[in-house]
């Protein structure tokens, strides 16, 4: 055995390496795990270990929500596909096994550990937007592709969560050139976000920093400067609610939009088609009347290598982006609109862009514009698939009509797919079978899988040891606590091992330090 202070330092390399290597993939998460698991064999005392473990009822809790899995084993009908889940959850086990076997960290030793984090976002990042450049050479058809190591969403949560703390160590650092690293960090951040479209982390992140500057408004300030401020607060939300709900609107036609003029026929007397039916615009202009795919079809042809009747580098039809890129500019979708659209304007269609208004340059408003449209079309009884937040609408739907024929117990840890697939069938669902998923929704998932005496225990396991440790948690807890409520919303985070290393790891990290301020342990 070596000695205890070489035991340490691995246990430093090992939860320094988790912290970073989480950001680059699985073998980097698995590696760091395997060398904190041996050295915890290694390092042996399993007796003083056990009582550390028994003594501290934090621990229990954080385990409770494997255990349920375990417990939900016994009344699931697909064994295999229960076992894999239970394979992708077992870091709800091991990690506070190892933490809370472990003395806890220092805070020169936590400061560490979130640096290299921090700096690994950071890293992650910059090597995600050269891929996004055009550096590597790889085709990126949405700009989120460009997360080329883990998915988009999981890695917009890190990034988040890292803008948070980076602010946090801008305002406990004394020294300036920290100061300036650390906002440097946070502008870039913002900006990789605001590019890569990165919607899901940007609205967690919004979120909780609202909920945490209010927090602190509220501690920190005196009534009428706290009153005054939430004052605004709400004016401004009200302000932001309003104008988020005018832009449902944004492909309404215009009224008395002289481009909505329907006309007889062409220059070249071809007569137009004009489809009155469908009713949506671009910029107010109605994207399916003065049609000419006669001359379209020429005039295009001899313009881009793309053919007309071909799809686009994001995989639309090419003559449906022409028509709502024409519409965004108010042109006539004939010969004599199409040879006013310049190169620029060739080559955003040929890339699907389908405003010109909003091309590459737009990020996170184009994003925007983008889901309104699926909800625009969504609500016209279109099919969803493939599409980001119409698809969820789908999922939570049939989730609450499986929780509404089970609500107790669920249907258990490995049948919740196959709950799924048999709803999809019974209900003839629109969606595809290839997008034939699951809930995208962490607090439906549970509900599925245990019922809702499932869902409370869970909401409890989340909840307890927060309250209870409020006043020893660290102060970046609440911005991963936040972050990871709000994400549970839109995604079923503990259903993939990476979602669930994410968690568990922050979760366990700051529960544990709490632990030990909160009822002192021998070391």
């Amino acid at each position: 055995m070596l000695p205890a202070i070489w035991h340490r330092y691995i246990f430093l390399f090992g939860i320094i390496g988790l912290a970073s290597g989480m950001l680059f993939g699985t073998v980097p998460t698995s590696i760091p795990q395997i060398i904190i698991a041996a050295n915890w064999l290694l390092e042996k005392d399993f007796f003083l270990k056990w009582q550390r473990l028994k003594s501290n009822y934090f621990f229990w809790i954080l385990i409770s929500f494997f255990l349920l899995h375990i417990i939900g084993m016994s009344y699931t009908s697909n064994v295999e596909r229960g076992l894999d889940d239970l394979r992708n959850k077992v870091p709800l086990l091991v990690l506070p096994i190892l933490f809370f076997s472990t003395p806890a960290l220092t805070q020169k030793e936590l400061k560490l550990l979130f640096r290299f984090l921090f700096l690994s976002v950071v890293i992650s990042s910059v090597c995600c937007f050269l891929v996004y450049s055009g550096f590597t050479h790889k085709t990126i058809i949405d700009a989120r592709q460009a997360s080329v190591f883990m998915s988009h969403i999981r890695f917009s949560l890190f990034i988040a969560f890292a803008i948070i703390g980076l602010i946090y160590f801008f305002f406990e650092e004394p020294k300036w050139q920290y100061k300036i690293i650390y906002m440097l960090g946070v502008c870039w951040l913002l900006f990789f976000m605001y590019k890569l479209e990165l919607a899901t982390g940007f609205v967690c992140l919004l979120i909780a920093a609202i909920i945490l500057l209010l927090i602190i408004i509220i501690k920190k300030l005196n009534n009428l400067l706290a009153t005054t401020l939430i004052f605004s607060f709400i004016c401004i939300s009200v302000f932001l609610f309003f104008n988020i709900r005018k832009s449902l609107a944004m492909f309404d036609k215009s009224a008395n939009n002289k481009e909505n003029m329907m006309l007889k026929e062409t220059v070249n007397h071809k007569l137009y088609l004009q489809d009155t039916v469908f009713q949506l615009a671009e910029n107010g202009n109605l994207i399916t009347i003065n049609i000419s795919d006669y001359e379209l079809n020429k005039e295009w042809n001899l313009k881009s290598k793309l053919p007309y009747n071909s799809s686009d580098i994001k995989g639309n039809n090419v003559r449906y982006t022409i028509l709502r890129y024409m519409a965004s500019k108010g042109l006539t979708k004939d010969s004599v609109g199409i040879n006013q659209l310049t190169l620029e304007d060739i080559s955003n269609i040929e890339h699907g862009f389908t405003n010109y208004k909003y091309t590459s340059h737009a990020g996170l408003i184009a994003r925007w514009r983008e889901l309104i449209w699926e909800y625009t079309k969504y609500k016209r009884g279109e099919n969803p698939s493939g599409h980001t937040l119409t698809m969820r609408l789908e999922f939570w739907k049939t989730a609450i009509y499986i929780i509404q024929k089970q609500p107790v117990f669920g249907v258990g840890t490995g049948d919740i797919q196959d709950s799924f697939n048999e709803v999809y069938t019974k209900k003839h669902t629109k969606l595809d079978k290839t997008w034939w998923l699951r809930c995208h929704n962490q607090y439906l998932a549970i509900a599925v899988a245990f019922g809702l005496v499932g869902l409370i225990l869970f909401l409890f396991y989340l909840c307890y040891s927060a309250i209870v440790l409020r006043k020893q948690l660290h102060p970046l807890y609440w911005a991963f606590f936040f972050i990871s409520l709000l994400s549970f919303l839109t995604e079923d985070t503990l259903e993939t091992q990476s979602g669930v290393t994410f968690f568990i790891f922050f979760q366990t990290l700051f529960i544990w330090l709490a632990s030990y301020n909160h009822s002192p342990q021998k070391h």
